[in-house]
């Protein structure tokens, strides 16, 4: 086997490395981000069944009010204790919208969560993949024994010469 044969075997499996740990990355930025959309799902359903119980809970309590002062014969179609209850379901409503506005939050920022996950994972993905196959060429080069192009020694007496205009023209 030559020594071409050798490094070209080298940077193929260096080549296929890098693809399957760029696609390692990839695929583990998807899966953190479908575990943070369940989190956010989570978060949303916990916040209906939240709303749900705070209606009932709300409910039963201008329920209570009413019965208490229907029992105590006060007229409740209009004032003070229509006053009271629609103060108790007005404190209802407005825990309504807090619990709906932090549950919605906390999903947000959940799915917002996934989406930096996914994105990482592209992005270390793409960053496996150059890092290998950078790793793998130079490997290659090395491996081959390329010497590299416009630093070496020949090159840089070459380009002096050619800046003192010494071209090697005969007749000038």
């Amino acid at each position: 086997m030559t020594p071409q044969t050798s490094a070209a075997g080298s940077f193929g499996i260096g080549a296929v490395s890098s693809v399957l740990s760029g696609v390692g990355s990839y695929q583990s930025g998807q899966e953190q981000k479908a575990a943070y959309d369940y989190n956010a799902q989570i978060d949303l359903d916990n916040t209906a069944n939240a709303l749900i119980t705070n209606e009932q809970r709300y409910s039963s309590l201008v329920g209570k009010q009413a019965v208490a002062y229907a029992a105590a014969g006060v007229d409740i179609t209009r004032g003070s204790p229509l006053l009271m209850m629609a103060a108790t379901a007005g404190r209802g409503g407005r825990e309504a919208a807090e619990i709906y506005e932090s549950g919605t939050e906390a999903s947000t920022l959940e799915k917002y969560y996934g989406k930096l996950a996914a994105f990482r994972g592209t992005i270390g993905g793409i960053g496996s993949f150059l890092s290998g196959i950078s790793s793998s060429a130079t490997n290659y080069l090395k491996d081959t024994g390329y010497q590299g192009g416009g630093d070496s020694a020949s090159d840089t007496g070459t380009v002096a010469a050619f800046n003192q205009g010494d071209w090697g023209v005969s007749g000038n």
